[in-house]
């Protein structure tokens, strides 16, 4: 089992780092952006809608089909249809892509006048809209790079990608003034960059041959997912759209500064690691210890990210100081601990969906998150009136309580597994006391804070000991875990993916 946990490890290191390198760059310019010089706040409000509705466009259009891809990769029936499934799913994004980009382009001045009540924003959505079609493609190559263990050129393409972004941007924005306008123009020239770089790798792997057959079962299985997501986006984003039509331009900018800093332990954690384990996921389905896997993933996942959590609640004021410019959003650090307990949530709730999936019963996730995205609406719609930006982050919390223990029910229902959600809550406890603790003092001296809430943070792990959240064997896992991270940059590469595939398949 630790030889599973520590390539695992090593798929965090490598393919995480990919992810996070390219969303870097809106973290890393949110001082930017938060100076009234360059972006006036009804700008910076708009960016923040704006990016919600882009990831609502590639949860809608892309079909979730990196994901189908990922499954019938793995399948042993496919594989040597491999390259034609490449090359269908690739030709069916494209169309899409191309018909969503000239739709887009006309639409952009209706759209602008929709939710911003004038078409002074119609370029920045055409080309948000645009740069979204190329995103079908770019994720679909990035899981093509994960499935082969390509780790360097998957970094190296990411980084490229990160490179071009974050120097446009600052040209763009500093230099040029283009505003709102330079973010689009910069990131639609970071995804170019990333496909002129990868056209050659993709061209090496696809035959030109849609598989008909093949594509179609993949939709069948992939569309529920499809709907999840868009759903799940929408459950993630409703709270920014209800805030633009009923509360001020301020308020979405407070709020989208609170989302950004406590979506940092998203950013750094949780991406990192549900990147390299979606395929880990399938790849461990026939090893004979994978339910006992799966529940240990899921208490160090909770524990990793209780933690991190705690770190962002506690400092969430200095942090908030620290990446925005504009002392009129400083308030968003109030918002950083009920929205870090949201992803909390959300996170047990990934976790518990693999039964579903490896079941195949993708319907389910389908059905529930749609009712639970309408939920949502209705408790923004409701409480955003009275509480302005509380009222969204409470309203996001509820929904992903909600969320969580119906997929629970579900997924263990259909797919039992034995995860040990007594030891889950209780580092949620623990996580919740200590910052509760710690965050009496914010009224105090830096100093002061400083040397308190570190405590809190140091106290973390002495807790755990005391309250046995782990028994032995985990602590030896842990150490384990440690050592890999010193080595795994001495040792020998990772082995191939089929490799490995062989090892758990046939356990010796």
């Amino acid at each position: 089992m630790q030889k599973q946990f520590k390539n695992l490890l090593k798929g965090i290191l490598i393919y995480g780092f990919g992810n996070v390198s390219v969303k870097l760059v809106g973290l890393v310019l949110l001082q930017l952006y938060t100076n009234p010089k360059i972006l006036s706040v009804d700008e910076f409000a708009t960016w923040g809608v704006l990016e919600s509705t882009q990831l609502v466009v590639v949860s809608l259009f892309s079909l979730a089909l990196y994901t189908a891809y990922i499954r019938w990769y793995w399948d042993k029936d496919y594989i040597d249809k491999r390259k034609s499934i490449l090359f269908s799913c690739y030709a069916v994004l494209f169309g899409i892509g191309i018909v969503l980009s000239f739709s887009g382009f006309f639409c952009s001045k209706t759209l602008s006048i929709i939710l911003f009540n004038k078409d002074t924003f119609a370029l920045p959505i055409a080309l948000m809209i645009i740069g979204s079609a190329i995103q079908f493609l770019i994720d679909l190559t990035l899981s093509q790079m994960r499935v082969e263990e390509k780790p360097t050129f998957y970094i190296t393409t990411n980084i490229i990608r990160l490179t071009v972004s974050l120097v446009a941007t600052i040209y763009l924005l500093k230099y040029v003034h283009h505003g709102l306008l330079g973010i689009y123009e910069a990131l639609l020239l970071g995804n170019i960059a990333f496909v002129v770089v990868t056209i050659p790798y993709i061209l090496k792997h696809i035959e030109v041959k849609f598989n008909f057959p093949v594509i179609k079962e993949m939709i069948v299985f992939s569309l529920p997912l499809a709907l999840a997501s868009i759903s799940g986006v929408l459950l993630n984003v409703f709270d920014r759209y209800v805030l633009n039509f009923s509360s001020t331009p301020l308020n979405v900018g407070v709020y989208n500064i609170g989302v950004k800093v406590t979506n940092i332990t998203k950013l750094l954690i949780v991406n990192s690691i549900q990147i390299a384990l979606t395929p880990t996921y399938f790849k461990l389905m026939n090893h004979p210890d994978h339910k006992a896997i799966y529940s240990r993933i899921m208490t160090w996942f909770i524990l990793i990210v209780v933690y991190t959590s705690l770190f962002l609640s506690l400092f969430g004021l200095e942090i908030t100081k620290l990446f925005s410019k504009g002392t009129m959003y400083w308030d968003a650090y109030k918002l950083i601990p009920i929205l870090s307990l949201g992803i909390i949530f959300a996170l047990l709730k990934d976790t518990s969906v693999i039964g579903l999936q490896i079941t195949k019963r993708t319907k389910i996730i389908g059905i529930v998150l749609a009712g639970i995205a309408a939920f949502n609406l209705g408790l923004n719609i409701l409480l955003i009136p009275y509480f302005g930006t509380y009222g969204a982050a409470i309203s996001s919390l509820i929904s992903q309580i909600a969320y969580f223990i119906i997929i629970q029910y579900y997924a263990q229902k259909y797919y039992h597994i034995p995860y040990r959600l007594d030891r889950v809550f209780t580092i949620i406890i623990i996580g919740a006391i200590l910052y509760f603790a710690g965050s009496l003092f914010n009224s105090y001296s830096l100093g002061v804070r400083v040397l308190t809430k570190s405590s809190s943070l140091l106290l973390f792990p002495f807790f755990l000991f005391a309250f046995r959240v782990f028994d032995k064997s985990e602590v030896d896992a842990l150490k384990s875990f440690i050592t890999s991270i010193r080595n795994i940059f001495i040792n020998t590469a990772p082995k191939e993916i089929d490799e490995q595939v062989s090892e758990v398949e046939e356990p010796q």
